[in-house]
């Protein structure tokens, strides 16, 4: 049996050989001569060696299963042990600092995907918080005419309903059992002065009297010490300002009513949202307490002020509420389905990589023999849904790279060409990663030992997802990846408290506790990956720590988000997490952050707008059962 096992893992490891060179030879095939193809790359070199000739042409030394390695010199891939091969030079007549070749092989590796730029009328559903308030035109103040004492309550709580004509309460006053003598006086005089009769009548009509109380006081001849203050309208008592006995002077408001019949929607859409809305559009919306019941209604005004602490505008439609279904300050969920006037040119949204309003895509070329990739600057406009749309940079039909932009990134990157974080190519500042060349392979127990029996259906990203790469993490890696956005959130923090010192402090925790889970961690496409995200993470959280301003450190947070925000959705973690987003950061450019509550705490500009922002996205666990 042992036996066995033995020739198994032998069988295992020659696959695993010859299938790392066949690898090699995909993405390095432009610089091996085609008589030695057969032989290989590595038989290839020690003939090279033997013969003391000099490996012209040979520009680094790298793994076929883990292409960012690279070495001046041959040897041992210090991740899965296997020679490294020379990657030849591009023999690339169009060499320059934006564009870069790349074969087919390494475009199926790297899972590079490409959509045509567009033409098309953009289009966003525009998600709007808000509630229903009471429609402002339907509140009537019941208001004191003369100073008096409160006898009696007839409408004695807030939220009483009401008639028009209904007796609200009873008050005793000087005043106005002096004016009911003038009438009574001037009653019996009515023969002689009609005229101070009727004087006398409109005093009290002013004094919102009724005629029947007025007929009343006439008919029994006599001063009623408490008369009755009368409802004016039908609705419901929204406040109650008086209580027995009190002393009251006039224009003190006794009752706030209103009609509930109408009331309205309110909503809040940010400033970045505005163009996007119009009056007589139609709103759709929800109500939290009616889950499943959708209402209509068409915008019919929209605030000409912007609220200075929320950066948002009130949009409201009117509506009608039928037996009171509706109630004043429920929570509602619009949604604007909205259309730009003319058509623009978009991109998938997941193509640019968003440094500002002149961010950065990458377009393919196929006219030559192999692919040509080209860095763009590009002016972003609106997004609209998945897509953004492009106003200067490209043009329609180009093919973008939509999916694998930041491996193309990278290795642009890694080229000294323009790139996210190469803003300023052909200085030879590139960053340099030790790839554990003195023998430390940076690797946890866990995965030691999982190169010996991996084969090539882990690395086959073809047909692997983000949820297959997740199936790929470790339990350990997960847990150790969960602890490092804790870390992330400590700076959020900090940044939310306007607390330099203690973000600097945040960050440098968090380049150790990066450094601890170390960039060589699991195997296969798992391990490219998380790869890939160490250096982005590295060079983004690496100035955090040395931060001159809180505008810097801030300026830094928003990159680091965006790319620890990417390697969350793409490899899990053990709890859930929240991507939210402020339009007005950055002003007006946006930016996202991550959270671990849906309560919005906004890291960029807590001193101004600390409640700005929503939840884009909600990122359950991808802890394995």
């Amino acid at each position: 049996m042992m036996r066995t096992i033995r020739i198994n893992k032998w069988f295992g490891g020659a696959a695993l050989v010859l299938a790392g060179l066949l690898a090699g030879y995909l993405l390095f095939s432009n610089g091996v001569p085609s008589h030695d193809r057969e032989t290989g790359a590595t038989a290839e070199h020690a003939e090279h060696q033997d013969a003391g000739e000099e490996n012209d042409g040979i520009e680094y030394w790298t793994c076929s299963m883990h292409p960012s390695v690279r070495a001046d010199e041959p040897g041992s891939c210090p991740i899965c042990g296997m020679d490294l091969i020379p990657a030849y030079a591009e023999k690339d007549e169009k060499k320059d600092a934006f564009t870069m070749i790349m074969s087919e092989a390494a475009m199926q590796l790297a899972r590079i995907r490409t959509t045509p730029v567009v033409r098309d009328i953009p289009e966003k559903i525009i998600r709007l918080p808000g509630r229903i308030k009471v429609d402002e035109r339907q509140v009537t103040n019941v208001t004191a005419h003369f100073a008096g004492r409160i006898r009696t309550l007839h409408v004695d709580f807030t939220g009483a309903p009401i008639r028009k004509g209904q007796p609200m309460a009873t008050i005793y006053s000087p005043e106005l059992i002096g004016a009911q003598r003038e009438l009574l006086e001037a009653a019996k005089r009515a023969d002689r002065s009609p005229r101070m009769v009727e004087s006398a009548r409109e005093k009290l009509r002013r004094w919102e009297l009724s005629d029947t109380q007025i007929r009343n006081i006439e008919q029994q001849g006599e001063v009623q010490a408490d008369l009755e203050i009368l409802s004016p309208v039908d609705g419901f008592v929204l406040t109650k300002n008086i209580s027995m006995e009190q002393h009251v002077e006039e224009g003190t408001i006794l009752f706030e009513t209103a009609d509930l019949s109408r009331l309205w929607a309110v909503f809040e859409a940010y400033e970045s949202d505005i163009e996007w809305i119009s009056t007589g559009d139609t709103v759709e919306f929800q109500l939290r307490g009616q889950p499943g019941k959708t209402y209509e209604a068409t915008i019919d005004y929209i605030d000409p002020v912007v609220d200075p602490n929320s950066r948002t505008v009130n949009v409201r439609a009117d509506i009608e509420n039928p037996g009171g279904r509706l109630k004043p300050e429920m929570l509602a969920h619009g949604a604007v389905s909205a259309r730009m006037a003319g058509a623009q040119l978009m991109v998938p949204a997941s193509a640019v990589l968003w440094t500002g309003p002149r961010s950065i895509l990458f377009v393919m070329d196929t006219d030559g023999e192999q692919p040509r990739f080209e860095a763009r600057e590009v002016t972003l406009g609106p997004e609209s849904g998945d897509f953004r749309v492009i106003t200067e940079g490209v043009e329609e039909g180009e093919a973008v790279v939509s999916h694998g932009v930041f491996r193309v990134d990278s290795e642009f990157q890694l080229a000294d060409r323009l790139s996210m974080m190469n803003r300023e190519p052909g200085r030879g500042v590139v960053p340099v990663h030790d790839h554990g060349m003195d023998g430390d392979s940076g690797m946890d127990d866990d995965n030691a030992d999982s190169h010996e029996d991996m084969d090539m259906g882990e690395m086959d990203m073809d047909k692997t997802g983000p949820s297959d790469i997740q199936q790929k993490v470790s339990d350990n890696f997960r847990a150790d990846f969960t602890g490092l956005i804790h870390n992330y959130l400590n700076i959020h923090e900090a940044l939310f408290e306007s607390d330099l010192q203690k973000a600097r402090e945040a960050g440098k925790n968090f380049m150790q506790t990066l450094a601890s889970i170390g960039e060589h961690r699991m195997s296969g496409e798992a391990h490219l990956a998380w790869m890939e995200f160490y250096q982005n993470l590295e060079a983004h959280a690496a100035p955090i720590e040395d931060g001159e301003s809180l505008e810097q450190v801030r300026n830094d947070f928003r990159f680091l988000s965006n790319i620890l925000l990417e390697a969350l959705i793409s490899l899990g973690a053990e709890t859930d997490f929240y991507q939210q987003f402020c339009p007005m950061a950055f002003d007006g450019q946006g930016a996202n952050w991550i959270n671990d509550r849906p309560d919005i705490q906004n890291p960029y500009l807590p001193e101004t707008m600390p409640g700005c922002g929503e939840v884009k996205k909600e990122i359950t666990s991808g802890a394995r059962e």
